[in-house]
């Protein structure tokens, strides 16, 4: 028999196991075998038993120890007797979100600072407020670059957090944008001359 199979030995009874309470000795550690081999075929084909199975197999285990320390399983308690019907319930629903946002125009953005978190210290609220103010008298002509595009994707941009270096971003070219800054431009001299 090779020595990876063998079984561990019990540990003899000591004492009367007539009266098992005059045998025990609280100052004395109790003997524990372990098992330090690696377990057999058989030992592994023992994992497939039922579960009465494997509590009389425990029970055989452990008869050997005194009445106190004997291995007692609770009794299972009974769930229903009913019969299962099958589901009650509507059919889960996986909704998954998408990995873009859709969102407004944004015609005061400053994607370097506010997307990107670029800071250029004690200069940086100069810089926005001048970004601001050209953002603002350029309004008209970012409205009517594309009058039809209501909504915006993120798409193509990079994500926040991400290393982008510090980039301008010039406005596009549009012809119904330079036509609706002139007019706006006309329409304030007439009104404000």
């Amino acid at each position: 028999m090779p020595a990876f199979a063998r079984q561990p030995q019990a540990v003899p009874p000591r004492g009367d196991m007539r009266n098992p309470e005059q045998n025990l000795d609280f100052n004395q550690r109790p003997t524990i075998s372990l098992q330090l081999e690696p377990p057999g075929l058989e030992r592994l084909a023992q994992a497939l038993q039922s579960d009465e199975q494997l509590k009389e197999r425990i029970r055989q285990e452990n008869r050997e120890r005194p009445a106190l320390e004997r291995i007692t399983f609770p009794s299972d308690p009974v769930l229903s007797l009913d019969t299962y019907r099958g589901r009650k319930w509507d059919p889960l629903r996986l909704e998954v979100a998408p990995y873009y946002v859709c969102h407004g125009r944004l015609p005061f953005q400053q994607l370097n600072f506010e997307r990107y978190g670029w800071d250029l210290g004690i200069i940086q609220p100069v810089i926005c407020t001048g970004l601001f103010l050209f953002d603002f008298a350029t309004l008209p002509y970012q409205l009517a670059m594309e009058p039809c595009r209501c909504f915006e994707y993120n798409t193509g941009w990079c994500l926040p957090g991400d290393p982008v270096p510090l980039l301008l971003y010039p406005p596009e070219l549009s012809a119904t944008g330079f036509a609706a800054e002139v007019a706006t431009i006309v329409t304030l001299v007439v009104v404000f001359p």
